[in-house]
């Protein structure tokens, strides 16, 4: 029997509501932001961390509308937003650059300036680092002890495991190895306080 595929549901979120999150221009075209790039963002930034199960169970359950109220909450309140801060991250390229038959160009018009390399790279950076403090406040919630057992999907903050069973994290552009929880955790502190 084969895997179930979790692709076959809808987003969590959708094109509408990351302009309505997280761009600066609520007019956007919403074209521009293709589901495959959501994809790209929930699979690159959110389902390692709230594991694989978990994560196919609430696209599954968002699609069939039967998310109890606790899910509902983690994702619309949580998910949603760390979310379009991520997909607005993998969609800025493609905002700026255009792929033609003719090759890459610069998005231009008449009626403005596109940003230059360094421009991009700092809206870039700092849409980045929004998508993560959102990502930590909903791991932090999701790990609240207040919330043990409420979502029985659902592991721990432990899941950023690489692909290849390496515990590798991402912090600012550095690849570190090994366990978060280890790599935060103080001497000077008390075993059962949490550091991210």
């Amino acid at each position: 029997m084969a895997a179930t595929d979790y692709r076959q549901y809808t987003n969590l979120i959708t094109a509408a509501e990351v302009v309505s999150k997280a761009m600066t221009n609520s007019n956007m075209d919403t074209s521009v932001i293709d589901d495959n790039i959501i994809l790209i963002a929930e699979l690159s930034h959110l389902k390692q961390h709230l594991g694989d199960f978990f994560w196919g169970e609430l696209r599954k359950k968002g699609q069939q509308s039967s998310l109890d109220s606790n899910e509902t909450t983690l994702v619309n309140n949580y998910i949603k937003p760390c979310l379009a801060f991520y997909v607005k991250y993998e969609v800025l390229n493609d905002m700026q650059y255009n792929t033609t038959s003719a090759g890459v160009m610069i998005n231009d018009d008449e009626w403005s300036d596109p940003a230059d390399n360094t421009e991009l790279s700092i809206l870039k950076q700092d849409t980045f680092r929004k998508a993560e403090i959102l990502k930590k406040d909903m791991i932090e919630w999701l790990d609240d002890s207040e919330n043990d057992g409420v979502f029985s999907d659902y592991e721990s903050a432990k899941n950023d495991k690489h692909l290849h069973g390496d515990n590798v994290v991402r912090l600012g552009g550095i690849l570190a190895y090994g366990g978060k929880f280890d790599r935060y955790k103080s001497v000077k502190k008390r075993d059962d306080e949490r550091y991210y």
